[in-house]
């Protein structure tokens, strides 16, 4: 499954894969409750949106990681 999450300030669209993300979140959280930042902008403000894919026909996309920074 792969998130889609797009800054609704700049319109900046982040793709992450869902099972990196449950690494960060409680597993029984909402998706429109996770704690996504703009990278571009800063605003907490992001529309998500999952969709499955298909693991033979792999999507043309660049896919973020998410890390704790200290």
């Amino acid at each position: 499954m792969i998130l889609s999450v797009t800054c609704r300030k700049c319109e900046h669209l982040g793709q992450f894969m869902a099972s990196d993300v449950i690494h960060f979140v409680s597993p029984g959280r909402a998706i429109e409750a996770l704690p996504f930042r703009c990278g571009e902008c800063g605003a907490k403000d992001c529309a998500i949106k999952a969709s499955e894919y298909d693991r033979d026909r792999k999507p043309k996309i660049v896919v973020w990681r998410p890390m704790r920074l200290r």
